[in-house]
């Protein structure tokens, strides 16, 4: 059996406290022109990560990538698909383990009861952008199988947004409130005939896992929990990809993210905001 490679990354401390817990992974270090870089997700991020990967970046780790245009996205999932550099995205709701499992059980009710309804709400700090915060939603959906595809703002003011949104026809509520009297967490229910999903994810920054129960005729029942921050995830989630860079269909999957991205910007480009009075 071989071995486990590990590679070199160029990151700061807060990421370098998460490669430590994956020391046959990565290799934190000091220098900069290294093949693994972790790049923060803040404005001009697409910049940065072209200028990486026509660097030699093999990988790379955006952490929570701010809106911008999408077709900028487009142009960078190009570029790194020329150069065979992998691109993940660091969301904090989308990328926690928990969410794969959730898909799982939205897809079961959702196709059971076509006429369920799916709740998507965050709650999070006052001085949170509320463009970051539809944007990350929008991730979640797409991770678990609900890709927004046309989105429509009902009520938005400096403390929250209350949207709908389609998918396949479905429509979704999508909620945000602005708040320092709780902690941030982001909230999924799906509601059918006898039927309920519920996934409630707790703040990236703690060590809590996010919480799964279904609920059915027969009883509740609470998954699992799975212990790993979406940051840690998303680095596991990059070593696979660096590893199985010569497997087929590795070259797609390594600007999956990106593609993904690009899809949601298009849809929040493209939000309309409701008229009262209208349909």
């Amino acid at each position: 059996m071989t071995g486990t490679k590990t590679f070199d990354v160029h990151a700061d401390a807060g990421t370098a406290a998460v490669l430590a817990t994956l020391p046959l992974s990565f290799r934190p270090v000091t220098a900069d022109r290294v093949p693994v870089r972790a790049l923060p997700g803040s404005r001009g991020w697409v910049d940065a990560a072209a200028a990486a990967v026509q660097d030699g970046a093999v990988g790379l780790v955006v952490r929570h990538p701010a809106p911008t245009d999408p077709a900028d996205v487009l142009t960078l999932a190009e570029l790194a698909g020329k150069h065979g550099t992998a691109v993940v995205l660091d969301s904090p709701w989308a990328g926690t383990p928990t969410v794969a499992r959730a898909a799982e059980a939205l897809r079961d009710v959702a196709d059971a009861d076509p006429a369920s309804a799916i709740e998507c709400r965050l709650t999070l700090p006052t001085d949170h952008d509320l463009g970051q915060a539809l944007l990350d939603q929008l991730a979640l959906l797409r991770a678990l199988d609900h890709p927004a595809e046309e989105i429509r703002t009902h009520v938005r003011t400096e403390r929250g947004v209350l949207a709908t949104a389609t998918t396949g026809g479905r429509t979704q509520l999508l909620g945000t409130v602005l708040t320092d009297a709780l902690a941030p967490t982001a909230s999924v229910r799906l509601i059918s005939a006898g039927h309920a999903v519920h996934l409630q994810i707790p703040s990236w920054r703690t060590a809590r896992p996010a919480l799964l129960t279904v609920t059915s005729p027969d009883g509740s029942r609470t998954w699992p929990t799975h212990y790993e921050s979406p940051h840690r995830a998303a680095w596991r989630r990059l070593h696979r990809l660096l590893s199985a860079s010569e497997s087929p269909g590795c070259a797609a999957a390594a600007t999956a993210d990106l593609h993904a991205l690009a899809a949601d910007l298009h849809a929040m480009s493209h939000a309309t905001t409701h008229q009262e009075g209208s349909p």
